[in-house]
C-alpha cells in the first residue's frame, strides 16, 4: 500500500460512520416507528457529530514538516474515533436481540482501531527523519502497521452484523445511507 493510499484510507476510516447519519430525521416520528428505530436514530444523530470529515495532511517538500503533518493527521482521526467510541456508548443497549452484543462488538473494533492508530503516531513523532528516504522508509513501516485500521468501515458495518439493527437503521430517517465520499 502506498503512502498515498495509507493516509487516503485512514481518513476514510475516520469518517467511516458519518455514513450512518443522513440529513437528520424527525425524533417523534421515528419513536413512533418503536424503541429500536428510536435508539438507532439516537445513534445515527451522535454520531453524525463525531464523524465530520478529516482533512488529509498537508504535503510539503520538507521531511519533517510532512511527518508533523501526518502525525497531526493521525491525531485527529484517534480523536475522531474516540468520539464516536464515546456516542456509542451513550446510546445505551438497543432494544433488540442481541443488540449489546452488536455493540459491543463495535466498540471493540473502534477501540482496537484506534489503538493502532495512536500506536502508529506515536512511533511516527518519535521516530528521527533526515530526508525523503528516511521517511519513505518510515512510512512504509507504519503502513504495515496500519493495514488493519486503513481497512476499517466504521461501526455501521459491526452493527449492520445483526438484522434487527439493520432493520432499525434503514427506518430511522437520519440513518439513510449516503454514498460515502473520498
Amino acid at each position: 500500500m502506498t503512502v498515498k493510499r495509507l493516509i487516503i484510507a485512514l481518513a476514510l476510516a475516520g469518517t467511516a460512520a458519518g455514513t450512518l447519519a443522513g440529513c437528520g430525521g424527525d425524533d417523534k416520528k421515528d419513536a413512533a416507528k418503536g424503541p429500536e428505530v428510536a435508539w438507532a436514530t439516537k445513534v445515527c444523530g451522535a454520531v453524525d457529530q463525531s464523524a465530520a470529515r478529516v482533512a488529509l495532511p498537508s504535503t510539503s517538500s520538507d521531511p519533517k514538516q510532512y511527518r508533523r503533518n501526518v502525525v497531526t493527521f493521525l491525531g485527529d482521526v484517534s480523536t475522531r474515533l474516540k468520539s464516536m467510541e464515546a456516542s456509542l456508548q451513550s446510546a445505551g443497549s438497543p432494544p433488540v436481540s442481541g443488540g449489546q452484543g452488536s455493540v459491543d462488538q463495535a466498540l471493540a473494533k473502534l477501540r482496537t482501531t484506534r489503538a493502532s492508530v495512536e500506536q502508529a503516531r506515536a512511533r511516527l513523532a518519535k521516530v528521527q527523519i533526515t530526508d525523503q528516504r528516511s521517511l519513505q522508509r518510515e512510512m512504509q513501516k507504519l503502513s504495515k502497521v496500519m493495514v488493519t485500521s486503513a481497512t476499517y468501515r466504521g461501526p455501521k458495518e459491526d452493527l449492520r452484523a445483526n438484522p434487527a439493527l439493520t432493520k432499525a437503521f434503514d427506518n430511522a430517517d437520519n440513518c439513510k445511507t449516503a454514498p460515502a465520499k473520498p
